[in-house]
């Protein structure tokens, strides 16, 4: 069976290239060729780019982060051809080639300042009649009220299934459509990363992994906490004063290696916090109350919603040890990976199953 994902894939964010490579996996590991939709709006490259070269993130060693994302993506991901920049463009891929496509994960439904609302995440130009239309952990954010928009009722009214990452997304979309979308996880639980080789950036010692941008405060606790525990402090992705080495011009191998092999994890962004969890690190997560939607529910379900604070505030008051969990606390997911994997095999059977 031919499927196609179209999500935000070719970004310099871990999280949002790691998503989209783990569902194209895993889509394989189930028998099936698998297609990465190459499209590119430049809203978001707009976005990105500022992020990385004029925000607060700013840096040169940026440039090199870049290309090693690119060759990630075009070494590791199905691309369905050349970049396509101008959704009337993505017209041309409606002649039957895909047998199912998926729109997410990530928050390919959010609309704000920055990303416009854009069918083409909803496949308006795909036609139902000649490919399955599906969602799969798609997400609009607390931000966005899907019900404000009039076009987003007509376009989910064409999907065949929706399945959501978060409660709140689920809410709108039951509204707008009469039906209950299924929630399911994000596609990093669906794929074994432990299983995989990552390099070892870092190797001169123990180390906290800094993954976030606390301010001058919150950082000088997590500096006391490092010296107290005998650990260096490593930025992953992120600069810092307080790091005694940081990790810059990197891309998705060299970060997951850097999250693996720490002895403790501080960050406040959502896939530091799932991939601390994946390979079993010791974690603090510092999350604002306000932006725990996706969050709450994970951690619940894994009985680690005590790792949540709300500031970096409080570290120093902890041991690594305090920080630590049981390696099978993932497996309080157990229920949802498995709703998770059973929706996309029930939207993606053998082709001998649909003839």
């Amino acid at each position: 069976m031919k499927i196609g994902i179209i999500t935000f894939h070719n970004t310099p964010n871990f999280g949002a290239t790691l998503q989209c490579y783990a569902l194209s996996r895993y889509l394989e590991s189930l028998g099936h060729d698998v297609e990465v939709i190459n499209y590119m709006p430049p809203q978001a490259l707009k976005m990105y780019f500022r992020s990385q070269f004029l925000g607060r993130r700013r840096s040169a060693r940026n440039i090199g982060k870049f290309l090693k994302f690119r060759q990630f993506v075009h070494s590791r991901l199905e691309l369905s051809g050349p970049p396509i920049f101008r959704s009337q463009a993505l017209k041309s891929l409606d002649d039957g080639r895909y047998d199912v496509v998926f729109t997410g994960s990530d928050e390919v439904w959010k609309v704000d300042q920055i990303r416009p609302l854009d069918g083409s995440f909803y496949f308006d130009f795909l036609s139902p009649e000649k490919t399955r239309l599906c969602s799969f952990a798609a997400s609009a954010s607390t931000v966005t009220d899907l019900r404000s928009y009039p076009k987003t009722k007509e376009w989910l009214a064409r999907f065949d299934e929706i399945a959501v990452r978060d409660p709140h997304t689920g809410d709108m979309v039951k509204e707008l459509t009469g039906t209950d979308p299924t929630i399911v996880c994000d596609p990093t639980f669906l794929w074994n990363f432990n299983a995989e080789t990552h390099p070892k950036p870092y190797d001169k010692g123990e180390y906290l992994a800094l993954y976030g941008w606390p301010n001058a405060k919150d950082s000088a606790e997590i500096r006391k906490f490092a010296d107290r525990n005998g650990l260096k402090v490593i930025g992953v992705g992120a600069r810092n004063a307080i790091c005694d080495e940081e990790f810059i011009n990197i891309g998705p191998q060299e970060w997951l290696g850097l999250i693996r092999n720490s002895s403790v994890v501080v960050t406040d962004f959502f896939h530091g916090i799932i991939f601390s969890l994946l390979f079993n690190r010791p974690l603090y997560a510092y999350v604002d109350a306000k932006k725990r939607m996706k969050l709450e529910r994970i951690m619940g379900l894994a009985g680690l919603s005590h790792l949540l604070h709300d500031s970096t505030g409080e570290i120093d008051k902890y041991t690594v040890s305090d920080l630590s969990y049981p390696a099978d606390s993932i497996k309080g997911m157990g229920p949802m990976i498995a709703q998770s994997k059973d929706f996309l095999k029930r939207n993606t059977p053998p082709l001998a199953e649909t003839a």
